[in-house]
């Protein structure tokens, strides 16, 4: 299968990229920056997401990944509307004049905070500054697009809401590396309380899953899809890093702390529409 992916040099992507060579894939990524590694049936595509690429009319499936704020807490809306709103409505808009109908699109949990677009608009309109807001609203903004635009064109489309990942070559700023730096520096780490909801998901099983998706002949029943890409499984974010702390230290301590009032949200995926992320 021939690929056209955004996002490529990112977390997700550069472990998707490995995973989908091994299976023989054959990916054209964009990117901004020049990228100098070069992999057998991956063809690196310097330029902005949002340009006519030729690769396009080519490609059996696109697979959008770019985003703005994913690890930025304060990002700007401006830029996060630009980046995740703007800018990926040309590239599916491009996607459409190249006949490249098949769509992989990479959602957020935070998504779901969302309780409507006029909710929102009010929230921005008093400019509260809430950590991750922008992040979760242009997103849901685009979902909105995606879906609207898909049914018109008569595009499959797969909108994946992804929970958290977590797994080798994260950013060292989060919990997991965060966690298993102190383990290797043998000191006590001090967290959140912990009381949070999440659904954790390793990258290696979130690839792998996704790789499961570009198969458009399973769970077709209808197109554009909307899907939140977890495990199914509820776990508080306390259990989540006591179980890693025991794999690997018993001497020092765990310290839970007050949740910050913008951390203090449940992410809990809808089994109703659930794309089940293999563990």
């Amino acid at each position: 299968m021939k690929i056209f992916l955004t996002g490529g040099t990112g977390y997700i992507g550069g472990n998707f990229i490995n995973h989908a060579l091994k299976q023989k894939h054959t990916i054209y990524a964009v990117s901004r920056k020049k990228v100098n590694k070069k992999k057998k049936n991956l063809t690196w595509l310097k330029g902005p997401i949002e340009k006519s690429w030729k690769e396009l009319k080519n490609s059996d499936v696109l697979i959008h990944l770019a985003s703005e704020g994913v690890y930025d807490k304060y990002s700007s809306f401006k830029k996060c509307f630009k980046t995740n709103v703007v800018l990926p409505s040309k590239l599916l808009h491009n996607a459409i004049k190249s006949n490249c109908l098949n769509w992989i699109i990479i959602g957020s949990c935070t998504e779901k905070k969302i309780k409507s677009e006029k909710y929102a608009k009010k929230i921005l309109k008093e400019k509260k500054n809430i950590p991750y807001f922008n992040y979760a609203f242009s997103k849901y903004l685009f979902t909105k697009f995606t879906l609207d635009i898909a049914k018109k064109h008569g595009a499959k489309c797969r909108v994946l809401r992804l929970f958290h990942v977590y797994g080798k070559n994260e950013s060292k700023t989060r919990l997991w590396p965060s966690l298993i730096n102190a383990t290797k520096q043998k000191k006590d780490f001090q967290m959140t309380k912990g009381d949070q909801i999440r659904d954790f998901c390793h990258i290696d099983n979130v690839v792998f899953s996704l790789l499961d998706a570009l198969n458009f002949n399973i769970k077709n029943k209808d197109f554009p899809q909307l899907w939140d890409f977890a495990t199914g499984k509820k776990k508080s974010v306390k259990k989540f890093a006591r179980e890693i702390w025991k794999k690997h230290v018993y001497k020092r301590k765990l310290i839970f702390n007050k949740i910050k009032n913008y951390d203090n949200t449940n992410y809990i995926a809808d089994k109703k529409h659930l794309w089940k992320i293999k563990s």
